[in-house]
């Protein structure tokens, strides 16, 4: 009986995942719409980060290489940590790691491509991966429309979203009673 629990549990939360993929291409036009807008929600907060707001948090800077269908991307990329921005959003309690292990974080591009990445990966108390939304390529903006999520290490850039207009943090539902 617990197995059927649980399997019922996990496509609840598999339906909850593609539903929020679902409105994304809602969220995504209107993003679009605002030009160089990044709608950043999480439990209770919906959030617009404009280019300037981006531009103002503390950047780094990262060298990759990225596997694309179109050969290997190469280069420096900058731009503010995936992290920061969720925290400035307050889409993400840097104060309740507990609850980062069970949250998922959506990047969705203007396209409508999403990306999944779970939060204890990108969090300081866990593994604090460097994901950075970067706004510039070798030292050239990539302009407000273009923004790119970069993930260091990867060897595939499948979850390299460019033009990034939505970042959701989603909670897992529960399995208990």
């Amino acid at each position: 009986m617990n197995y059927l629990r649980d399997r019922l549990a996990l496509t609840l939360a598999s339906m909850t995942i593609l539903a929020c993929g679902a409105l994304d291409s809602a969220w995504c036009a209107e993003a679009s719409a605002q030009t160089g807008t990044v709608i950043v929600t999480g439990p209770g907060v919906a959030v617009d980060f404009s280019a300037e707001t981006l531009a103002r948090l503390p950047a780094i800077k990262v060298g990759v290489s990225i596997g694309t269908m179109n050969g290997a991307l190469r280069g420096t990329f900058e731009g503010p940590l995936l992290w920061t921005i969720l925290e400035n959003a307050e889409a993400v309690d840097p104060k309740k790691p507990h609850k980062q292990v069970s949250e998922t974080i959506l990047v969705t591009g203007s396209d409508g491509y999403t990306a999944v990445f779970g939060a204890g990966e990108i969090a300081p108390e866990f593994e604090g991966k460097q994901i950075l939304l970067a706004e510039r390529l070798d030292g050239k903006p990539l302009g407000p429309d273009h923004l790119r999520v970069v993930v260091p290490g990867d060897r595939r850039g499948g979850r390299s979203v460019r033009d990034v207009v939505r970042i959701a943090v989603v909670e897992a539902p529960s399995l208990e009673k």
